[in-house]
């Protein structure tokens, strides 16, 4: 296979931080499936461009903007429906990338690795045990547990403290913008692998330092 050309510190980085949804699995219809059905059983609707509005929120902000445009009294009811069905469709399976998953094993054998994710710590814990990665990953954060959801560096800043890994020595891997712009503003190299025709990773290409089709082009140097 002929790899892109990588810059070193890409391939041999002292700790590697993977975004979830869209680096791991394919999650963000399943995200706007429960988002509008929910809707709807409130009696309201959300259009695509609400969806939008959502990419890197956590779930304060996303459940709080959502119940604004819905009507609805209570935010928290509007998170924990909204949640409760995404893990329902969680149950019945995902769409795997095998690659992103391949990557954290490699990553895993190598280093730390964590998850930084927008993602409720409920989520992120269901999605990596269907992943079967729960053993290889050192600690995952939520953006419910930092200040803001991203483009703020929070939730990446962190993951690297959890790790003990400064962000100028560790990889973020991302599918979007707001992911790519988090990572960025916490000082790390930026590995951005966008899913094609998502508008979550709409202009990412040009914050992030290193632009893969797949994360099969980043074999990481193994270390002793």
């Amino acid at each position: 296979m002929s790899l892109p050309p990588l810059p070193p510190f890409a391939l041999d980085p002292d700790g590697v931080v993977f975004d979830l949804d869209g680096v791991l699995a394919d999650t963000e219809p399943v995200w706007a499936e429960s988002r509008f059905e929910i809707a709807a059983e409130l009696g309201g609707s959300l259009s695509e461009h609400d969806f939008h509005r959502f990419y890197g929120a956590n779930t304060v902000q996303w459940s709080s903007a959502m119940a604004e445009i819905l009507g609805h009294h209570d935010p928290a009811v509007v998170a924990e429906r909204t949640i409760a069905r995404l893990l329902e469709k969680y149950a019945g399976g995902v769409a795997v990338i095998p690659a992103g998953v391949a990557a954290v094993r490699r990553a895993a054998a190598r280093g730390p690795v964590a998850i930084a994710s927008g993602s409720p710590r409920i989520v992120i814990e269901a999605l990596l045990r269907l992943l079967s990665l729960s053993d290889l990953v050192q600690t995952y954060v939520s953006c419910d547990e930092v200040a803001g959801g991203k483009p703020l560096p929070d939730v990446y800043l962190e993951a690297c403290r959890r790790i003990n890994i400064a962000p100028g020595r560790a990889l973020a891997i991302e599918d979007s913008l707001a992911g790519a712009r988090a990572g960025k503003a916490a000082g790390m190299t930026v590995v951005l692998v966008p899913l094609v025709g998502a508008p979550s990773s709409a202009g990412a290409e040009a914050v992030a330092d290193v632009i893969l089709t797949s994360l099969d082009e980043l074999p990481l140097l193994p270390r002793n």
